[in-house]
């Protein structure tokens, strides 16, 4: 009975495509169709070769989850398979290991010594139509829309097959693949809760016109294991469609937003810094993003902070945005311990990521309004000084802060004012 419609995802190798279609070879009496999703179109078209059923090769350049959800209406086996990447079957598989319950439409396999949420493996076609995958826009890279697809609709729905019917083709050596699966791995429906006395923490976003990067920040808040107890976002009088994309999180619990006319970066975070009442307040740009579980080691590191202490910072991880549009990763910065004023100016990177505590950024007024462009540059660098007059910078080892780097980032775009800038501040 051909009852298995089978979805080749994000293979990127012409070779490795070629084995894993031949692989359906296993289960060929129950695959009534074959279609490759290809980032790459049409690159791969031509690794078909002669195999016993016909595939079809979609264009997901564009968005791979609207693809996805679209093409997803139009399918007609009761099933659908998913193989990624690096994967194809093994002769573990055949047609009875292949079953699912009516109580359980999601089917994922064991890996040796791996997480256990990875990837769905073989879903109900029925389930999987009214379920949607997150749109490609709204995730840092496109392993992560499969996974929180399973995180979303997991819990009692999944039947864990064991019996080893996939295999790598190849072991994943790639940096990115690693990190990329490292982040995905840390999305879990919850962690640990921290202890009940830890302080409360909000995280600020200001955008101008990063309508493409918008969403996959607040959801990378929105998706934490340990919820913020505010997310704040203000539209600092964008000329792109950010407000209209910020329209859509108004009905958020726990999400606020707010737009004013354009001022620069620093005046609109004082906008926002009335509204915020938890006891620690993060600040995001709108084209990076979190990891998933921020909150939580956050969380459990501010109630040991000394009382002086105005900003906890640790690492950075740096992602370049290349030609294609997806993130390639390029390494971590380790922050250190800055104990003077000489060596705040001298530090080699933005000090970060910057965790403040609310009531000395509320009573030394926010972030000043420096005479250098207005106060529209380099506002991080302006409140770092002034607050270290008077209190305490702590730092902590720990890495929850993706930064993307790309062409139109304003700190690129204004690159040449840098030492201009550390002219007016002597």
């Amino acid at each position: 009975m051909k009852d298995i419609h089978v979805l080749f995802i994000n293979y990127n190798i012409r070779n490795d495509l070629r084995k894993a279609l031949s692989s359906l070879n296993y289960i060929l009496p129950r695959v009534n169709k074959v279609t490759v999703l290809d980032s790459h179109y049409p690159y791969l078209s031509s690794a078909d070769s002669s195999l016993p059923f016909d595939i079809e090769y979609i264009d997901a350049r564009h968005d791979l989850g609207t693809t996805l959800n679209t093409y997803i209406q139009d399918i007609e086996s009761e099933y659908v398979l998913f193989l990624f990447t690096y994967e194809l079957l093994t002769p573990a598989v055949d047609s009875t290991t292949l079953t699912l319950k009516d109580d359980k439409p999601i089917m994922t396999v064991y890996r040796q010594g791996k997480e256990l949420y990875e990837f769905p493996f073989m879903v109900k076609n029925s389930f999987l139509r009214n379920s949607s995958f997150l749109l490609e826009r709204e995730v840092p890279f496109k392993e992560v829309i499969f996974h929180s697809w399973l995180l979303e609709n997991g819990n009692s729905n999944v039947i864990i097959l064991k019996e080893g019917v996939i295999e790598e083709i190849r072991k994943i050596s790639n940096i990115t693949t690693k990190e990329k699966l490292s982040f995905a791995y840390k999305l879990k429906k919850s962690s640990p809760v921290p202890i009940s006395s830890s302080p409360t923490l909000s995280v600020m976003i200001s955008n101008f016109n990063m309508e493409k990067f918008l969403s996959v920040a607040i959801r990378s808040c929105t998706m934490q294991s340990v919820p913020f107890d505010q997310i704040i976002v203000v539209d600092d009088g964008s000329t792109d469609n950010s407000l209209k994309f910020l329209e859509r999180y108004k009905t958020y619990p726990n999400i606020q937003c707010f737009s004013k006319v354009n001022e620069g970066k620093a005046k609109a975070l004082n906008y926002i810094l009335p509204f915020i009442t938890s006891d620690f307040v993060l600040e995001l740009d709108s084209d990076d993003w979190l990891d998933p579980d921020a909150v939580f080691l956050i969380k459990n590191k501010l109630g040991t902070l000394p009382q002086n202490t105005a900003v906890l910072y640790g690492n950075w991880r740096y992602w370049n945005q290349n030609s294609s549009d997806e993130v390639e990763f390029l390494k971590i910065r380790h922050g250190k311990s800055v104990n003077s004023h000489e060596e705040l100016l001298s530090y080699p990177f933005p000090l970060g990521p910057r965790i403040y505590q609310t009531s000395i950024l509320k009573k030394e007024k926010g972030f000043p309004i420096v005479e250098f462009e207005q106060g529209r540059l380099y506002e991080d660098i302006a409140i770092l000084i002034h607050l270290f007059k008077n209190y305490e910078f702590f730092y902590d080892d720990f890495t929850i802060y993706n930064v993307r780097k790309h062409n139109d980032s304003i700190t690129k775009k204004n690159h040449s004012k840098w030492n201009d800038f550390r002219k007016f501040l002597k």
